[in-house]
């Protein structure tokens, strides 16, 4: 297992990444706002409040003391999933 620090490194570089690709999602949307249903905006939303509860956990995780952080990694891991599993169905629409 990583260390905290290289775990939390790691995290914090992928967790940027896609909120980057959050950003580059709301800017399609904004460039095809006409032609867009009113479920994609919902759906965005969604995918920002999942990204707002995986960032939450990775302050957590930051916050945590050295015994317990290792318990919050598999939650934080879940958001990361699930946020990634989002962002992929949010493009195939």
């Amino acid at each position: 297992m990583s260390s905290r620090k290289e775990y939390e490194a790691k995290v914090r570089t992928r967790l940027a990444e896609l909120e980057a690709e959050v950003e580059r999602l709301q800017l399609h949307i904004k460039q095809a706002e006409e032609e867009l249903q009113p479920e994609h905006h919902e759906k965005m939303d969604e995918i920002k409040e999942l990204a707002g509860k995986a960032r939450g956990k990775l302050e957590e995780l930051a916050a945590a003391s050295e015994d317990s952080w290792e318990h919050l990694q598999e939650g934080l891991e879940h958001y990361w999933q699930s946020l990634g599993n989002e962002l992929k169905a949010f493009e195939k629409i």
